[in-house]
């Protein structure tokens, strides 16, 4: 009885093998239809994965202020409101965070961008003076520029012409972006629905979840299946708070930095810094040239010293202070807090960073945790220390 048991058992198991190498053969079979139905699903269920990520996020602010500044109380109309007090905090505070950068960041900007472009207008105003108060020939390379006998008057005309295409691309290309920008304003919004409903009955969810897992998985994985999911959100929360922390004291040091070189725009160029620098490695970057077409206008020399400080500062954050804070939140060591963000960038870029860093950490506590199972097993089986 037991050799049959056995037998159907291995028999189970081939058959469960032989499906699976069929399934991934036909798969590479048809990649591009594959890759083609797994992009439409993808796109379908955007929203609700965006306001997953959403709730996530929101949730790390949520949890302090339900436990510091609204305590559990027997009341019920305590209970009634609380949760729905600290979700609509949550929310102004991160939306307060965001709108007080633009309003500090953006006139100032506009303001740089017209400056720049006077700028540029009385440099050709004065180059073209230049050229009608002197001859050609008189100018460095001049008499080789009148033996090539161009065609000013031709080329005039092929200039009007190409920036009469520009003006087309260019409105074509406003009402894509136009088009777009409604697409995603609408995702956003119901993704951050999606998000309140989630935080609004997190506790019900979650129990639900279990149910669902208990029900339909043998009783052997549901709980590893659990433990899996619970790794990953918790790794996902830390990466948030540890990456909030970094980019302030990166938008600090920022400021700091500048307020002791007396550039100008100081804080608002730091605060800026900061924001960006939420998205892991690279955001510190673009805020940076951001800053530098900011103090462009007032000094090529001071713009041009701010990036080698903001350079500096970024190899910094990079190589000591992201990796200790991020990774340290996080029980993941700095060199694979690296190697993820590498990995990850390569592979989806500006989303390939941010989520590369808490799945990694997820994966490297996973596996710590498994190989320490493996030896408490090992060694309780009398095979003494592995090491």
């Amino acid at each position: 009885m037991g050799n049959s048991e056995q037998q159907k058992r291995r028999a189970k198991w081939i058959i469960a093998v032989i499906a699976v190498c069929i399934v991934i053969y036909t798969s590479m079979q048809h990649i591009g239809a594959l890759g083609q139905i797994v992009g439409g699903m993808i796109s379908l269920i955007f929203p609700l994965i965006l306001g997953l990520i959403l709730a996530l996020v929101l949730d790390v602010p949520l949890r302090p202020l339900e436990k510091h500044f609204f305590p559990r109380s027997s009341q019920a109309w305590v209970k009634k409101i609380r949760r729905p007090c600290c979700i609509l905090i949550a929310l102004l505070i991160i939306l307060g965070v965001l709108t007080g950068v633009l309003l500090l960041v953006v006139p100032e900007l506009i303001s740089a961008i017209g400056v720049l472009g006077e700028s540029i207008v009385d440099l050709v105003n004065s180059v073209q003076e230049w050229g009608m108060k002197h001859d050609l020939e008189e100018i460095p390379g001049g008499a080789f520029l009148m033996k090539l006998e161009l065609n000013w008057s031709s080329i005039q005309t092929s200039l009007f012409e190409w920036a009469k295409g520009g003006v087309a691309d260019i409105l074509g290309t406003t009402a894509t972006v136009i088009g777009s920008l409604a697409s995603w304003v609408v995702n956003f919004t119901v993704a951050l629905v999606f998000a309140i409903y989630l935080l609004s009955g997190k506790e019900r969810l979650k129990k639900q979840y279990v149910r669902l897992i208990h029900a339909w998985i043998p009783e052997k994985f549901s709980g590893i299946v659990l433990h899996v999911g619970n790794v990953f959100v918790d790794s996902f929360r830390k990466f948030v708070a540890g990456q909030t922390m970094e980019a302030i004291i990166l938008g600090s040091l920022c400021a700091l930095g500048m307020w002791i070189f007396r550039f100008p725009y100081a804080p608002m160029i730091g605060a800026l810094v900061g924001v960006t620098a939420l998205v892991p490695m690279v955001g510190g970057l673009v805020g940076g040239a951001v800053g530098a077409l900011m103090i462009l206008p007032e000094s090529i020399t001071k713009a041009l010293l701010f990036v080698v400080f903001l350079v500096i500062l970024q190899q910094l954050e990079d190589n000591l202070i992201y990796p200790r804070v991020v990774g340290s939140s996080m029980g993941l060591p700095a060199i694979w807090v690296l190697a993820a963000i590498t990995i990850g960038g390569s592979m989806g870029g500006v989303a390939g960073m941010l989520f590369s860093v808490p799945v990694a950490s997820a994966l490297y506590r996973l596996v710590r945790e498994a190989t320490e199972w493996k030896e408490q097993k090992i060694q309780s089986a009398g095979g003494g220390n592995p090491g």
